[in-house]
């Protein structure tokens, strides 16, 4: 059970660390692979999220985030249209990471432990200070 609740945060963690947000050109909105959520900037600063965008000549329409009002934006009247995509730099960079995690761990768990020195344990037992004639190895 727990196992599955780490496999699945971290596949939220490895999906978000593969995008980001940069602007998004129009030809962009037209193709079929369209973000699901754009975040709309005008000029004056304030800033529109829109959810299930596509654009339709010259107008960016979609639902206003959170709510089911529908809006229509001309794209003459925004300054940018951010929307998270892929970003195979991150990608990269997760799946080098992993990789690493995986290969160090192999090292460890196949790597050796030292041999015990048994005679450190034997001549600082109760027995060998007390018989010390016991144990001549361990030394007066």
């Amino acid at each position: 059970m727990v196992l599955s609740r780490v496999a699945g945060v971290c596949m939220a963690l490895g999906t978000v660390a593969c995008t980001t947000v940069r602007p998004v050109a129009p030809a962009q909105l037209a193709s079929k692979s369209l973000p699901q959520v754009v975040t709309v900037t005008y000029p004056d600063q304030t800033v529109l999220v829109v959810t299930g965008p596509e654009l339709q000549a010259d107008t960016l329409k979609g639902l206003r985030w959170g709510t089911q009002d529908s809006v229509a934006i001309p794209l003459d009247s925004v300054r940018t249209v951010d929307a998270r995509v892929r970003d195979r730099t991150k990608t990269f960079l997760l799946v080098a990471a992993a990789g690493m995690v995986v290969v160090a761990g192999a090292y460890v768990a196949s790597s050796k432990p030292g041999a015990e020195d048994l005679s450190l344990r034997e001549c600082s037992s109760y027995s060998a200070r007390e018989h010390p004639d016991l144990y001549p190895q361990c030394g007066p």
